[in-house]
Order: structure tokens, then sequence, then C-alpha cells
């Protein structure tokens, strides 16, 4: 018979196990820093949420008023009306139909919409039919959480966005 070979264990080997799962104070601590982790990150993220919702509010009234100075040079003239209360405006035809649909804010958007110095409850800015307005100067205020835009019109209907 020939002897065992060095360094080969015969018979079963004893192995220390390990385990494989993860303790309950490994689990508080991962919640713990995930809490802290997301409590650190989600206010920018809803700041930036706002800001991004007050600069959309802001540049729909500003193409609705570009769209407005195309449909009156198309069709001899167009108002944009604009219900601050509501934060909603449309663009109307000299016919007194709708050149587009009513496009709400504060739905899209959720933004409230403020004139300064103005408490009017409908605002209408007119173009004749060579696409200038014959309006005075408007300032308009979008306005989520602490997020803020705005909008100045010209009386030609030339927008500013601050």
């Amino acid at each position: 018979m020939a002897p065992p070979r060095r360094g080969v264990h015969h018979g079963a080997m004893i192995k220390a196990r390990t385990p494989s799962g993860t303790t309950l104070l490994e689990l508080v601590f991962a919640l713990l820093l995930l809490s802290i982790l997301l409590g650190v990150a989600v206010p920018p993220l809803r700041e930036g949420r706002d800001r991004l919702a007050v600069q959309g509010a802001r540049d729909a009234l500003a193409t609705g008023v570009a769209h407005a100075r195309v449909v009156a040079i198309a069709r001899g003239g167009a108002v944009v009306v604009i219900e601050p209360a509501a934060a909603r405006f449309r663009v109307e035809t000299p016919d007194g139909g709708l050149a587009g649909e009513v496009v709400d804010l504060a739905t899209q958007y959720g933004v409230r919409l403020e004139v300064p110095g103005d408490d009017v409850d409908e605002i209408a800015l007119r173009f004749d039919a060579r696409g200038i307005g014959r309006v005075v100067n408007r300032t308009f205020v979008f306005r989520r959480g602490r997020a803020e835009a705005g909008l100045t019109l010209s009386g030609y209907g030339r927008a500013r966005r601050w």
C-alpha cells in the first residue's frame, strides 16, 4: 500500500462558515445613511423643479404672444387674452374665434401668475394687421414655491425674459 501524499487531506475538511445575510444593525445603518442622503438631495431637486416650471410657463406666454403676432399678420389682427387670477391665456382672431387652445399655466406648470401694480381680471394685448401691439408695457411674474421668473412685454409685443 502506498503512503498518502503530503498536503492532501483525506476525509471531510472542516470549513469555517461565514454568514451569507445581513444583520439587523447593518440594515438599520444602511437605511439611516440612505435617509440622510435623500434629506440632503431632495430640497435642491425640488427647487430646480420649481425653477424649471416658472421658466416653462414664462416661455409659454412669450411663445403665445409671438404666435399672436403671426396670427395678426395672417388674419388682419389678433388679441392675446390673459387671465392672471386663473393663470391662463388664449389667442383670439378678429372674428372672435380661437387661434389655438386655451393655455392653462396653473394646470400645466403649477404656477401662479401675477401682474405687479394691476389688479384686473383680464388683460387684452391687441395686435394690428402688421403684427404691431397697441398696448402699454406689461410685466408678468410667474411664481411656484420660492422660484420666480418674469416676462416684460413692450408696447410693440417684444418680450424680455428675466
